[in-house]
């Protein structure tokens, strides 16, 4: 009788799981995702800086999606922990104090410079606003006319590619919305934005098929073929949010062409988003599925697009039933499955996807 008990019990569990709703789904990932905080640090086990951003991002959108407050206070412990700590070199000559996230990686703050713009939109306290305009401040001392212009990828002036100018665009458009008119280094936050798109549009790293290409070699031509998720996502992004300070239509139908390319181009035979060189992901590309479904949502936000929505939500199932690991509401970061490994990476990018499905099923 047991024995038929239990087996009767765990198929409807799964099932069960399986038919959850799209902000049930969200709240067990978000809650597996707070497994890896380190309260103590204001960083998730398991990742790095720049992933330990997305995850705070994702986090913050959940809360504000869903109104649960039971990770508010992270934001706050986090700004708190992080703004000035000391980074432990090989020898105490060489430890270094990290100030208002910013370190030797400009790609890195502009991580940093959304989350705060996003903690500030959450909670309407100007601390956080304050912080993304003084790490947005940093980035911008890393632009220069070398390749006809834009931010330098690493300190001191190395590499100009998609995914830090990307997001040097995001963050002037935002801070643009939200200060109008306020300058830093010689220029508002809007000219900012506007110089930001100029070179990426004139630099081609967008391609004839709308595919954005990975950055610049040394001799200032493009590097065609690496086409990853997430430099198609922060491009998207950028364009939706110059598009909705400047009312530029074509900023927002460029953004669809480039949605629609990477929805056509970067997934398997099923519609399942895959990353360049996918099963074989780093922890860097673990995150970077997520980053597009999260700025995919944005454009559909102004869009309505039917065919955005169903990617999103076709993508969310698969990575719920397919990649999720039963017993543990851990996702992977094979979205069409099976489950690989678990990490903070991938339980932030996997949330990223779930927030999107959420936002587009309302």
């Amino acid at each position: 009788m047991v024995l038929l008990i239990v087996l009767c019990i765990a198929p409807a569990a799964l099932a069960n799981a399986e038919e959850l709703s799209a902000q049930e789904r969200a709240a067990r990932a978000a809650h597996v995702l707070q497994r890896w905080y380190d309260v103590e640090t204001g960083l998730w086990k398991t990742t790095s800086w720049w992933n330990a951003a997305n995850a705070l991002t994702s986090i913050i959108r959940y809360t504000e999606l869903t109104g649960d407050p039971a990770y508010r206070q992270v934001i706050a412990n986090t700004f708190e922990r992080c703004k000035e700590f000391v980074v432990t070199g090989e020898t105490p000559e060489e430890d270094w104090v990290c100030r208002n996230f910013v370190n030797a990686w400009y790609d890195d703050a502009g991580w940093w410079v959304i989350v705060w713009v996003d903690a500030y939109d959450l909670t309407g306290e100007r601390r956080y606003l304050e912080m993304a305009k003084l790490t947005f401040a940093d980035m911008t001392q890393g632009w220069d006319d070398v390749c006809g212009g834009g931010v330098y990828w690493k300190k001191p002036n190395i590499g100009k590619h998609t995914i830090t100018n990307g997001l040097f665009l995001i963050g002037a458009a935002r801070l643009h919305q939200r200060s109008p008119g306020e300058v830093v280094a010689g220029r508002t936050h809007l000219e900012w934005a506007e110089a930001a798109w100029g070179w990426l549009r004139d630099s081609g790293l967008v391609n004839e098929r709308h595919m954005v290409e990975n950055g610049l070699n040394g001799a200032c031509e493009v590097e065609a073929g690496a086409h990853y998720t997430y430099n198609q996502g922060v491009v998207i992004g950028g364009l939706v949010e110059l598009g909705r300070a400047t009312g530029d239509e074509a900023l927002i139908e460029l953004a669809g062409k480039i949605a629609r390319a990477a929805m056509r181009e970067l997934v398997n035979e099923e519609g399942v988003l895959r990353e360049f060189h996918e099963p074989n992901l780093t922890g860097d590309s673990t995150q970077f599925k997520g980053v597009f479904m999260r700025h995919l949502a944005t454009l559909y936000t102004v869009t309505g697009d039917a065919e955005i929505k169903a990617f999103i939500e076709h993508n969310a199932q698969s990575l719920w039933t397919r990649a999720r690991h039963e017993q543990t509401d851990e996702i992977g970061g094979l979205w069409a499955g099976p489950f690989d490994a678990a990490d903070a990476a991938r339980q932030s990018s996997a949330l990223d996807a779930l927030n999107a499905a959420l936002l587009v099923g309302r």
